[in-house]
């Protein structure tokens, strides 16, 4: 037996949903002594519009609560955390266990609710960061819902899933396919399905029939539950059409639409009401329903109302559920399983005739097999299989100095993958390589100077077509403007026609006088060599200032070298670049990343040999 220890549950629900196998776990745990943290859900998808009033809710909670911590018991504090909705997204998930973590860590020592033993509902991402970042003692995955039914991608989910059953000290799964899934990838499974709760199933006393539906003649066919998407809604609106003398009546929250259910005489929609009251419900049906849509996410449902139908004597009719067909192979056929809807129609006529039939022995093992699948008896093996594995754990610590190593290794992981992680978003995602790559760009007002100088070469980034092409297209907007009456073209570069030769064309063909169009025939292997070699040129035609245009993220280069190689010259270097490239951009490529670092590392270059 587990007495008082700490336990954190992250759930899949909200605490203020209705009664489910999560809420039996936390009571059973706080009960056996020990105490709990509960979060509330963090999800498994992305929200949709209807999804906007459990915001609301959820924000509502938040702001009356201590740093979104608040007492519900004694013994168990529930937590709404913030969180980005985009499960999946890796700058979501890094953020989202950033913030919840801190936050849990931050209560753990406040509340010195130390080595926690982790249970969560959830295997998304996110969880599974927070179960490392919160150093819990124990990590386990109660798998008891299909969780990837919800999503458009259940794959993304299922992959994450896989990376839980693996990672978990121990699992526990509600239904047989949940079990042969994750017995696939852990040896530690144990399927524990949903249980009543002995001390409301069956009540001490005889229940009441409640005042909202004492007035609904009989026979009664009832369900409890949520009405949402595993609820069949078009089965019982058939139902309650082909048998229009007997009453349907729905106990339980809504989370679909439910307008095909609304205005048809015999169906009584009551809503959700308090889980202690669902014998009284229960109490008042002739016949229990089960009407869940058959499909691969149901036939992972060991439905809770079953065995609370039967703890009250209860005739149950379901629809043939895998679960329902694998309870009927161990307790004598005693539930009613239809395989069509034309089945469950004929056989909740059938029933309802024979009413008057059904023996007080029948009610009697109907009562008897389901005091089998009590919620304590469930409780005892988690407790079991939570004791063994910590006792496992503790003879494996004994090895101080293995675990200290597994330890350090596991620390340095962690810290590589955090450093990575900002690493990643740092370099790909954040505007830091723009402002990088802007720093290198000179942006000069245009001046009248005496000449236009003209550096070919690739330098490409910033530009749609080949640099040359571009710089062609500055040389003669500026020349027809009147900034300059001189040309000075310069290839970095030696080619079978050099770029320097097509500017010169393409200047002469626009107007450009061809003795006022100069190039440098040498081939310079660096702009180091270059700036002197047309400085020589300049100063042979006794030019004092230069427009000068070359690739944006080689001007502060270019421009630091005539400065310090030829002060005498005047220069100024505009800013040729489109708009659209001026703008704020988060991320650059790698290849401009790498453009953006050589012009860095050739700066410290020529500084180092005292070139600038």
């Amino acid at each position: 037996m587990i007495k008082q220890r700490n336990y954190i549950i992250f759930s899949s629900i909200d605490w203020s949903a209705h009664w489910q196998i999560h809420h039996q776990l936390v009571n059973s745990i706080i009960e056996s002594g020990s105490s709990v943290l509960f979060i509330e859900n963090t999800g498994v998808r992305t929200p949709k519009i209807k999804d906007f009033g459990r915001i609301m809710d959820r924000v509502k909670i938040r702001l009356n609560s201590t740093y979104g911590f608040r007492s519900v018991d004694k013994n168990l504090t529930v937590f709404a955390p913030i969180f980005i909705p985009y499960p999946y997204n890796k700058l979501s998930i890094f953020l989202n266990a950033l913030i919840i973590s801190g936050s849990i860590n931050k209560w753990i020592k406040a509340a010195e609710f130390y080595d926690p033993i982790c249970i969560s509902f959830l295997p998304t991402p996110t969880v599974q960061k927070v179960l490392i970042d919160i150093n819990s003692s124990m990590k386990i995955y109660y798998c008891a819902d299909e969780m990837s039914r919800s999503i458009t991608n259940p794959s993304i989910l299922k992959k994450y899933e896989n990376r839980l059953f693996k990672n978990a000290d121990l699992v526990f799964t509600t239904s047989h396919k949940l079990y042969k899934k994750a017995i696939q990838f852990s040896s530690s499974v144990h399927d524990i399905p949903a249980g009543i709760d002995s001390k409301k199933f069956p009540p001490k006393v005889t229940p009441t029939i409640p005042s909202d539906i004492k007035h609904i003649p009989f026979p009664i066919i009832g369900y409890i539950g949520a009405i949402g998407d595993m609820f069949d809604k078009g089965l019982i609106v058939k139902l309650a059409k082909s048998l229009p003398s007997v009453n349907i009546v729905l106990v339980g929250p809504r989370y679909t639409s439910i307008s095909a259910l609304e205005n048809i005489k015999n169906i009584f929609i009551i809503g959700e009401r308090s889980h202690d009251l669902m014998p009284n419900y229960i109490n008042g049906f002739d016949v229990a329903l089960i009407p869940y849509a058959v499909n691969e996410a149901t036939n992972s449902v060991y439905s809770c109302k079953l065995n609370e139908y039967l703890s009250l004597g209860k005739i149950v009719l379901s629809t043939n559920l895998q679960e329902i067909k694998l309870f009927n192979k161990k307790n004598n056929n005693l539930i009613n399983v239809a395989k069509s809807t034309e089945d469950f129609i004929q056989k909740a006529e059938k029933i309802v005739e024979n009413l008057i039939e059904d023996t007080e022995e029948n009610r009697i093992e109907r009562i008897n097999t389901a005091k089998k699948n009590t919620w304590d008896k469930r409780f005892l093996k988690i407790e079991s299989a939570i004791g063994s594995c910590v006792d496992s754990k503790s003879n494996y610590s004994k090895n101080w100095k293995e675990a200290l190593i597994n330890k350090h290794k596991k620390s340095n992981y962690l810290l590589f993958g955090k450093i990575s992680i900002v690493f990643y978003l740092l370099i790909f995602q954040s505007p830091l390589f723009w402002l990088l790559g802007d720093q290198l760009v000179v942006k000069d007002l245009l001046q009248k100077s005496d000449a236009i100088v003209v550096f070919s070469g690739d330098g490409k980034f910033s530009y749609r077509n080949l640099s040359y092409q571009n710089r062609a297209l500055d040389a003669i907007n500026i020349y027809k403007k009147g900034y300059a009456n001189k040309i000075f073209l310069s290839s970095g570069r030696e080619q079978s026609i050099a770029d320097v030769e097509i500017i010169k064309l393409y200047l002469i063909n626009k107007g450009v006088p061809k003795s006022s169009v100069f190039l440098l025939e040498e081939y310079p292997d660096s702009t180091y060599k270059n700036v002197k070699l047309v400085s020589r040129d300049l100063k042979k035609n006794n030019v004092k200032s230069i427009v000068f245009l070359t690739a944006p993220y080689h001007t502060k280069r270019a421009e630091l070298l005539w400065r310090k190689n030829n002060p005498g010259i005047k220069i100024s270097t505009p800013d040729t670049r489109k708009d659209v490239y001026k703008e704020i951009r988060w991320g650059v490529e790698l290849k401009e990343m790498q453009v953006i670092m050589r012009e860095y590392a050739a700066i410290l270059h020529n500084w180092f040999f005292d070139r600038i």
